[in-house]
């Protein structure tokens, strides 16, 4: 049957030599597109060389259209997408079909330069590739309790930190927080120590809450890391009781 034999030809892991070929190529063409985006920025070559560029991307625009395409009418052999539309509703809405998508979008739209940055999504589309996007699919999947309590206390740090400190400094600097979405970016670059220096406190009370914002974030980030790099050394473990080694 055609929409099966496409359907197993598309996918990363099928062992067959069309799918080696047809893989390699795909990825030919994504990792090309990054060379090719620098030299249209750099406007070299005169007129002449950016319409070749031009063609290029609309030939490889068009192929990852047809690869987009062909990957959603054969989705239904999938039991998990088998239904005609709703199958493809749920595949269209996969995180690596939006990518997909986001990375073919300038093609359907020529002319919108803003929409053509969005073709920075093609070098996401390796992820298609490699065993590492299903590495942390588990990971997440089996630490999402732990995940998600991190997450829990990351955001009330962040809104801790953002209304104490804008309680504070608002009064001794009306103009650098003006308000709490100021605030709430001093927090995020504050408990993640970035820290750009455009906006910082000047009174002690701010000065303190920045202390102790600085040191809670830097634990609750090693605590998450902690938890997502014990994930990814039982997924790595699994993959070797089985045999197959995750590519990253």
């Amino acid at each position: 049957m055609l929409k099966q034999y496409v359907y197993h030809t598309l996918q990363f892991n099928h062992r067959s030599k069309v799918a080696y070929a047809l893989n390699g190529f795909i990825i030919l063409l994504i990792l090309l597109s990054v060379p090719m985006d620098v030299l249209e920025s750099l406007r070299v070559g005169g007129l002449k060389w950016q319409k070749i560029l031009l063609n290029l991307d609309l030939a490889m625009s068009f192929v990852f259209a047809l690869e987009y395409l062909l990957r959603l009418w054969s989705c239904t052999e999938d039991p998990a997408y088998a239904h005609p539309v709703k199958g493809r509703l749920r595949y269209m809405l996969t995180p690596l079909m939006i990518i997909d998508f986001l990375a073919i979008s300038p093609f359907f739209i020529l002319g919108a330069g803003f929409l053509r940055m969005l073709r920075v999504f093609r070098i996401l589309m390796l992820m298609r590739y490699t065993n590492a996007i299903q590495l942390m699919n588990n990971v997440i999947t089996e630490k999402k309790a732990e995940l998600m309590i991190c997450g829990a206390f990351i955001l009330m740090l962040w809104v801790w930190s953002s209304f104490m400190i804008f309680r504070v400094e608002h009064a001794a600097q009306p103009l650098v927080f003006k308000n709490i979405t100021d605030a709430l970016w001093w927090s995020v670059v504050t408990f993640t120590t970035i820290g750009y220096g455009n906006i910082y406190p000047v009174t002690y009370i701010g000065k303190g809450i920045a202390a102790v914002t600085i040191a809670l974030g830097l634990v609750l980030f090693a605590i998450t890391t902690a938890v997502l790099t014990a994930g990814i050394i039982q997924e790595m473990k699994k993959f070797e009781e089985t045999g197959q080694d995750p590519k990253i």
